[in-house]
């Protein structure tokens, strides 16, 4: 009697968990269903200023005034002395590896440097970019025109670099020198 009532007993508790893993099973595929369908939704964005109010989200592909602002920002980074942001997050490393190195001539000579950019134009894949380079030692200060050609790449946004580029390459335009 022992041994039918014991088996009976492990046949049940089989069945249970059988059901027990079913009943989990269907209860985990139902919330990845659901979680799959909430992740799929766009976000609601709620800016809490004077009036609380949504905002509609925006691609996150940089438009034409994003790139050249970036682009304005980035090259007076890449080339001015004295910078309020961290110039390593707007460049690839070469380049601020370069900047390092021209920085401490720069400062070994007694030399204050800004480049303040007039105008930016896409040019097939580069910006053509008009710019006046001041250059002051003590007292004495000069302002020298110059055209810098500036390539630019993509990458995620961060804290620290919002618009999601990099600056690639910058390189001063040679001047055609006109015979008169």
């Amino acid at each position: 009697m022992r041994f039918s009532h014991h088996s009976a007993k492990e046949m049940f508790d089989r069945s249970a968990l059988k059901l027990a893993v079913l009943c989990l099973s269907i209860t985990s595929l139902t919330f990845a269903i659901f979680l799959a369908l909430d992740v799929s939704k766009e976000p609601i964005i709620v800016e809490r200023a004077c009036e609380t109010r949504l905002l509609a989200s925006a691609s996150s592909s940089q438009t034409k005034d994003e790139i050249e602002a970036f682009v304005k920002e980035s090259v007076s980074l890449r080339f001015d002395t004295q910078v309020a942001r961290d110039p390593a997050a707007f460049m690839v490393q070469d380049l601020f590896v370069s900047r390092v190195k021209e920085q401490d001539e720069l400062k070994k000579s007694g030399i204050d440097q800004r480049v303040i950019v007039r105008t930016v134009r896409l040019d097939g894949e580069k910006f053509v970019i008009e710019a006046d380079r001041l250059v002051a030692v003590g007292k004495a200060r000069s302002a020298i025109p110059m055209v810098l050609l500036a390539k630019i790449s993509s990458k995620g946004r961060s804290l620290t670099n919002p618009y999601g580029l990099v600056l690639t390459s910058v390189d001063q335009q040679k001047e055609e020198k006109k015979n008169d």
